[in-house]
């Protein structure tokens, strides 16, 4: 029988994994980074690039809390702070800047496509507060079945952007700007909340 606590809760911390993470943006980005290679090293690409960001994730989720003892912070104060640093990517998002490459396709797939444009700080700060607080079993498949709709996305991505086009990638790219917002909203709320209670 399936717990329907633990797969709401795994619902709830893939699709926030997949919003933060953004492939509907990293889609575009890939294809630029690759366009001059043949089809067997995008997939290759592709393959690295998946396999980083779920060991960056799980290096994360299993290491976080030592993190926070080491630097003596609490998992109010991150999750406060993770709030800020949400709200500043979805807005910076939103604001449509332009993302850095660097001249070597193979260089560029890890700096800045792996890191930090799919696990950057807004990823991190999610998985480290929420393998301290929440189901960790829950986490660590979220981050697998998100790794892997990143994966489909860059192998993907030829095929989606040549349907949808680029400007409807942008306006996703907007849209899950505006979830990744919402969540750092409620991680500062929930701070804020619990700094409440501790006061009292």
């Amino acid at each position: 029988m399936i717990d329907t606590g633990l797969l709401s809760q795994f619902i709830s911390y893939y699709a926030t994994l997949v919003f933060i993470m953004n492939p509907f943006g990293a889609a575009p980005i890939f294809l630029d980074i690759v366009e001059k290679l043949h089809p067997w090293e995008r997939r290759r690409l592709a393959n690295l690039v998946t396999m980083v960001v779920v060991a960056l994730l799980f290096l994360v989720a299993f290491t976080g809390d030592l993190l926070l003892k080491l630097y003596m912070i609490s998992v109010d104060e991150f999750r406060f702070a993770g709030g800020i640093v949400l709200l500043g990517i979805a807005l910076h998002r939103l604001e449509g800047h332009p993302k850095t490459q660097t001249p070597d396709p193979r260089d560029a797939a890890l700096v800045p496509l792996t890191m930090p444009l799919l696990v950057g700080p807004a990823t991190m700060t999610y998985v480290i507060v929420f393998a301290a607080e929440g189901n960790r079993i829950a986490l660590i498949a979220a981050i697998v079945a998100a790794a892997a709709t990143v994966w489909a996305f860059l192998l993907a991505a030829e095929a989606v952007l040549r349907f949808v086009g680029r400007s409807t990638m942008r306006v996703l790219m907007r849209i899950t700007s505006l979830f990744v917002a919402g969540v750092g909203a409620s991680m500062i709320h929930s701070a804020l909340v619990d700094w409440g209670i501790a006061a009292r």
